[in-house]
């Protein structure tokens, strides 16, 4: 099984460079993480745009429910992407205490060889 690591883009006024990423194998993992001035991903502010290049097949993202927090095994969460189409995640049930890693990181599973197109943003902390 491959894995991918992704770094939050923080969102400014000046404009934030997008540096994508993509998964292509079944069963690959896609590794979210701050960038080293953040620290910690804001799930009030987080939002992931994945994009399936394919013309002929969906693929599916899990969503790894934490083991560490306080709403830990609240359940995991599957997302299907169609053919030739993008989601957007975040928003409403989004939460660090149902998805964060011990190492501060959320973790998605792809099912479906894709590709897909993986970019995520943030907008910037107050001590940013």
């Amino acid at each position: 099984m491959a894995s991918t690591t992704l770094t939050v883009v923080t969102a400014t006024i000046g404009g934030a460079t997008i540096t994508a990423k993509t998964s292509v194998a079944s069963s690959e993992t896609l590794t979210i993480q701050p960038s080293t001035a953040q620290s910690l991903l804001d799930f009030s502010s987080l939002h992931i745009r994945v994009t399936n290049t394919s013309t002929t097949a969906s693929v599916t993202l899990s969503l790894g429910a934490t083991t560490e927090y306080s709403d830990s095994d609240v359940g995991a969460y599957t997302v299907t992407v169609a053919t030739d189409a993008s989601v957007i995640v975040g928003g409403h049930d989004f939460e660090g205490s149902r998805f964060l890693t011990t190492s501060k990181t959320i973790v998605f599973t792809q099912t479906g060889t894709g590709p897909t197109s993986w970019e995520a943003y943030q907008a910037p902390n107050a001590w940013e």
